[in-house]
């Protein structure tokens, strides 16, 4: 839940950053550089709380030793988002840069679904919704 405040309070911060614009002055004072980096960085920010989201989940299920779960999501995952990523090179906008951010948000929420499937999952090692108490 901390990682998931820290994704919030750091897309706020980009929001802002891109508002006033001094965000992409920042990194680069290259104009071409700047407009690229425009087009993408409502992205990026948006994607931050997923991010958090998916990084403390994987955390939990390796904590589980479920690495074999984890190597078969990501699977499921890289490869619906490398789909998504080639249909958006061909039916898509010239905006190239963008097609690979939204390739990544793409395979962020598939990781947050399936570790989200594996957390409340009844007979997991998880089972984080259950309300037997826990034999600890």
């Amino acid at each position: 839940l901390y990682s998931v405040g820290l994704g919030l309070a750091l897309s706020v911060f980009l929001v802002i950053g891109n508002l006033g614009g001094f965000l992409v002055s920042f990194f680069t004072n290259d104009p071409a550089t700047q407009d690229a980096l425009k087009s993408i960085l409502l992205i990026v920010t948006f994607s931050q709380p997923l991010n958090a989201y998916v990084f403390a989940a994987d955390g939990m299920i390796q904590g589980a030793s479920e690495f074999a779960y984890e190597a078969k999501s990501m699977l499921l995952s890289a490869s619906v988002a490398f789909v998504s990523f080639l249909s958006f090179e061909y039916f898509g906008f010239e905006d190239r840069l963008s097609h690979i951010w939204y390739g990544l948000v793409i395979l962020q929420m598939l990781r947050g679904l399936t570790a989200t499937w594996k957390i409340i999952d009844p007979d997991g090692p998880i089972d984080l919704l259950s309300r037997r108490p826990s034999s600890a």
